[in-house]
């Protein structure tokens, strides 16, 4: 899979970090066209929507509080939604099919929130860990119940972005791969080959709400933990 190679593009840049770079730059266009008090652009009124759905998301999700946050949620869900959309591009680079990457973000969310939570809380942020009512004898338990469900909400959040786009891109891949091997051969008549197309261009528009929903699940789970922790 010619997508998913890490290769060099410059002495210190590889294509991943590229498009990455690439993601950052179409983020910066995307917020300037949003500080525009007159939005008479398609960028401007993308911009506007990804805007009020994030501050959306907070005020319903966590509380109107937390609107202080929206900078880094809106920042975090244009750089994920445009690295997304970089790799459906022919011959391109998806940053966000790279795990190492995901979890990296995911990892410094919950981190940062657990660091937030202790700053915020002190001590009575361990409570988090224990859900009130629980026995005596079932604390210890409870505990590393409670500790284990947070890092593995940590992984899925991660992994969940990384993993469905890489299984899109693999399906698109070979049914690519599977017209065209089968159209050069003749052993497609017209019929077969035009429904193949048809289910082709059906499944890289599927690929595009993938693409649009696997930036609002992994900002939906940052603010369920962000709300977790303001709640403890």
């Amino acid at each position: 899979m010619e997508q998913f190679i890490i290769y060099p593009v410059l002495p210190i840049i590889s294509n991943i970090v590229f498009y990455l770079i690439l993601a950052c730059f179409l983020s910066f266009i995307m917020t300037r066209c949003l500080t525009d008090t007159i939005l008479t652009n398609n960028w401007g009124i993308l911009s506007e929507s990804l805007f009020r759905t994030i501050l959306n998301m907070l005020e319903k999700f966590v509380d109107k509080k937390a609107t202080i946050y929206l900078p880094l949620f809106y920042s975090l869900a244009v750089l994920i939604l445009f690295s997304n959309f970089l790799g459906l591009i022919p011959y391109s680079s998806t940053p966000t099919v790279e795990i190492i990457l995901t979890l990296t973000l995911s990892f410094t969310i919950i981190i940062g929130f657990a660091l937030l939570g202790f700053l915020t809380h002190k001590l009575y942020f361990l409570s988090l860990f224990l859900p009130g009512g629980t026995p005596i004898l079932l604390i210890p338990l409870m505990i590393l119940l409670e500790i284990n469900a947070y890092l593995s909400r940590t992984l899925s959040l991660g992994l969940r972005l990384a993993i469905n786009l890489i299984t899109g891109h693999i399906l698109i891949k070979v049914i690519t791969g599977f017209l065209y091997i089968g159209n050069i051969s003749g052993n497609l008549n017209i019929i077969f080959l035009s429904l193949g197309l048809l289910f082709l261009i059906i499944l890289f528009c599927l690929e595009f709400l993938v693409a649009y929903l696997q930036c609002y699940i992994f900002i939906f789970i940052s603010l369920l933990t962000l709300k977790d922790i303001s709640l403890t």
